[in-house]
């Protein structure tokens, strides 16, 4: 998920974190929990609930889960107000071959694919 080194039971990161430790929610000072891109800002769950069910413009801003331990962008985000995590869309090279040119419209209309 993350690209953090694990020594000694920790993860370690140099390029996210800031030296004085952890990421901190930019409303509220607890630990952030993930990064919203479009408002370029790091947030725990209780402010991003509030800032992203604001109106329904924030509430289509994809945000980015931070790992646990390292607290660096994973590959994993939720978009809406949902608890739902979401992984981006893989699509298998055994699905790409079942799309023939005639029917590759049909296929590639099945994925929803992320916006970003």
């Amino acid at each position: 998920m993350c690209k953090g080194v694990q020594e000694s039971g920790l993860c370690r990161s140099p390029s996210l974190i800031p030296s004085g430790g952890s990421v901190c929610c930019e409303l509220c000072n607890s630990r952030a929990s993930l990064y919203c891109l479009a408002d370029d800002a790091f947030l725990c769950r209780k402010c991003d609930r509030w800032v992203h069910g604001a109106n329904f413009l924030a509430l289509r801003h994809a945000r980015w889960l931070l790992c646990n331990t390292c607290q660096n962008l994973t590959r994993r985000y939720v978009v809406g107000i949902a608890v739902k995590v979401m992984l981006p869309t893989i699509l298998s090279r055994v699905d790409r071959n079942r799309c023939d040119s005639n029917a590759k419209r049909r296929c590639s209309a099945k994925r929803k694919r992320p916006f970003f």
